[in-house]
């Protein structure tokens, strides 16, 4: 299963925790429009309506502001896949449990857009300790589907000759794809995980 901790919540008050969940969101939305190494401390103030000096009472740097939003949409993606599969009956076949995953997914990206975007656009621009923090999580987040995978070409649910690796890279990809979707495109995560479910699977099932 998916071993990906929660970010660790201080001790703040009411006040501080809006303010730094507000600071979180726009800087959220501005990683995902522009970039890491085109959003400034400046940009996030000025859309959070502060000063780019008050953000330091909040947050140490933007490297710490975009770890966070980084670690935050992880978190939310794993969540929901986790639940997701889960939520199944306990004879549930691999293939049932991928096909859960991917509606688990598609939710999180689209409860979250700006986080799971912000995640999937910046990490392989951010710097370099904040990547090797944040490895463990993505590679316990890989690991869970190369199970998955790996669990239904052993029970015979996918031919055995399918190249698995290029197979997860090519339904999460599929998946963090719909994030650039039109709004009006994307339908609700179960009805866009059947469709893709359907297009992935047609050819690879034994």
């Amino acid at each position: 299963m998916i071993k990906i901790e929660k970010p660790a919540k201080t001790q703040r008050t009411v006040i501080q925790q809006r303010t730094r969940k507000a600071i979180m969101d726009k800087s959220a939305r501005l990683f995902r429009d522009k970039g890491y190494g085109s959003t400034s401390l400046r940009d996030i103030a000025s859309a959070t309506g502060m000063k780019a000096g008050s953000l330091y009472y909040h947050f140490s740097s933007k490297e710490e502001l975009a770890e966070e939003v980084l670690t935050q949409g992880l978190f939310h993606v794993a969540e929901r896949v986790k639940e997701a599969v889960e939520a199944l009956p306990s004879e549930a076949s691999p293939l049932e449990k991928i096909r859960a995953a991917m509606v688990g997914h598609l939710t999180a990206l689209l409860e979250k857009g700006d986080y799971t975007s912000a995640n999937i656009r910046c990490y392989n621009h951010v710097p370099a300790p904040i990547k090797k923090r944040l490895k463990a999580d993505r590679e316990s987040y890989d690991a869970f589907w190369e199970d998955l995978i790996q669990s239904s070409v052993t029970g015979s649910f996918i031919r055995k000759d399918v190249d698995q690796v290029s197979l997860r890279y090519a339904l999460i990809g599929m998946l963090n794809w719909t994030l650039e979707w039109p709004a009006t495109k994307h339908g609700s995560p179960e009805e866009l995980g059947a469709k893709f479910f359907d297009m992935v699977f047609s050819d690879t099932l034994a």
